[in-house]
């Protein structure tokens, strides 16, 4: 798959100098790969490596694609846990403080209601999200990697992680593994 997207953008490994990765939150095995593959290529070849939020690239896809305004940024985590984020503008995005919190499945309509100004993006089809969001300003988006290069030279935004070591942000509050 690498060597048919080289081969798709004409470059070549000795071209590429850098790699942005969506480092979550989201899927857990989608998380452990890409930031596995990732940091192989640092330490293979020396490629520095970069994280974003998955919840950025949300947020950045939306805008990207003519939303104004207010945002709230929502990942399904399972096991009744959702992923969110607030972002009061397109510029927002590039705040490095910009908070991410877990709500509970019984938090989330209270949370919606507490903010009915903001527009609603997710990618996860969750059931019970998706009949809370029916009544809500919301749409359902899928993150586009091209949202991510507004970020790639926003060193407060795209950190590079100790420049080897991308973490994965699994963001629960609960312990799933006992």
């Amino acid at each position: 798959m690498i060597d048919e997207l080289f081969e798709q953008s004409k470059l070549s490994l000795e071209q590429l100098d850098k790699i942005l990765i969506s480092y979550g939150p989201g899927s857990f095995t989608g998380l452990r790969v890409g930031c596995g593959v990732a940091q192989s290529f640092n330490l293979i070849y020396k490629t520095k490596c970069f994280g974003i939020s998955s919840l950025k690239v949300l947020a950045s896809t939306a805008y990207q694609n003519e939303l104004k305004g207010k945002a709230v940024s929502l990942i399904s985590l399972g096991m009744g846990e959702f992923a969110a984020s607030k972002f009061d503008d397109k510029e927002s995005l590039l705040d490095n403080k910009t908070e991410e919190f877990i709500l509970q499945n019984e938090e989330l309509a209270t949370f919606l209601k507490e903010h009915k100004d903001f527009h609603v993006i997710t990618s996860s089809e969750n059931t019970d999200m998706m009949n809370i969001l029916e009544s809500n300003n919301s749409s359902f988006i899928q993150p586009e990697a091209k949202s991510m290069f507004e970020f790639i030279n926003v060193s407060d935004v795209a950190s590079s992680q100790g420049d080897s070591f991308i973490v994965p942000n699994y963001l629960s509050n609960k312990d799933h593994w006992k």
